[in-house]
């Protein structure tokens, strides 16, 4: 069977997943970890050095699955989504390794390619794109930096979300070869244009579109306020206006008064609750805000739980 199977079967078995699950697609997130809750799939987050995560079916005393607690969050979400295609897809247990070289996906067997497609079908269904592409304040993606930020609203890798985008028909396939040669290291550091943010943190661009939304974030991301003439209003407590070091440097903000302060804020270790971060937009009737919640340091099983 080729990938193009793959994806027909993916699409159609994570469409029935989100019924059964109830999976709302808030500004393009979906909650992978709830679904695994709900379909009563055990979860467990571990250091397993090059493994990615491993699903144990029922043949074997699950379900359940062990993620690799060392991998970032949108890698582990990736890897949570693969597990439960197998789960769904009525899968023997597997143990899924880091790609070997090579090109991406060749020689790869069937469940496994079945289980990688069900990831981006439950992931970004075309609902949650086009979510998530409004939250840019966008119809369709015009460059690698506009697929970056959206796949800060799905929450997935930067290279995935490029495939999908052109089984979503939303890029044709030159663009996605074009835009797969981009390291998203690079596009992050051209979008935060000089602010400093740490190799495995992302940085979150909040235009007037992302007005209300929730933003999904993890300790030392960086929020970057696009909006003309705009400015963040107070500092809620686990937010702050100093940067992290970066690569042993210490903040590249060295003035509190300087006007870099009002528009980027990260996210820090502090921040146990829900926060409500608001912002002065010239022009407008009302105070932007967004939601900031912290994705949990995922170790054992407790942080796979509301």
């Amino acid at each position: 069977m080729s990938w193009s199977n793959a994806h027909g079967t993916a699409m159609i078995a994570a469409a029935q997943a989100h019924e059964d699950l109830a999976v709302t697609y808030d500004d393009g997130y979906v909650d992978v970890f709830r679904a695994l809750r709900t379909e009563r799939v055990e979860v467990m987050g571990q250091l397993l050095g090059g493994l990615l995560g491993l699903y144990v079916g029922p043949e074997d005393g699950g379900p359940a699955c062990l993620l690799n607690a060392g991998l970032e969050e949108v890698s582990m979400r990736h890897t949570a989504a693969h597990e439960l295609g197998h789960h769904r897809l009525g899968h023997r247990t597997s143990y899924d390794h880091q790609h070997a070289p090579g090109r991406w996906g060749e020689g790869w067997p069937q469940h496994e390619r079945d289980a990688e497609a069900f990831a981006s079908w439950f992931l970004m269904p075309r609902p949650a794109a086009r979510a998530a592409l409004a939250r840019c304040g966008l119809v369709r993606p015009d460059s690698p930096h506009d697929v970056y930020r959206m796949a800060r609203w799905t929450g997935t890798p930067y290279a995935t979300t490029v495939r999908h985008l052109m089984r979503l028909k939303m890029i044709d396939r030159s663009r996605e070869t074009l835009w797969l040669k981009h390291s998203p290291g690079s596009l992050k550091a051209e979008l935060a244009g000089g602010t400093p943010v740490r190799p495995r943190n992302h940085v979150h661009v909040l235009t007037g579109a992302a007005h209300r939304a929730t933003v999904h974030a993890e300790a030392g991301d960086c929020l970057l306020l696009q909006i003309p003439g705009g400015r963040f209003d107070l500092v809620p407590t686990g937010l702050s206006s100093t940067a992290p070091e970066v690569s042993g440097q210490m903040s590249l903000l060295d003035s509190p008064y300087d006007r870099t302060h009002e528009q980027a804020l990260w996210v820090s270790e502090d921040l146990v609750n829900d926060c409500t971060l608001t912002a002065e937009a010239p022009g407008s009737s009302g105070l932007f805000r967004v939601t900031v919640r912290l994705t949990p340091n995922r170790r054992g099983a407790d942080h796979y739980r509301d």
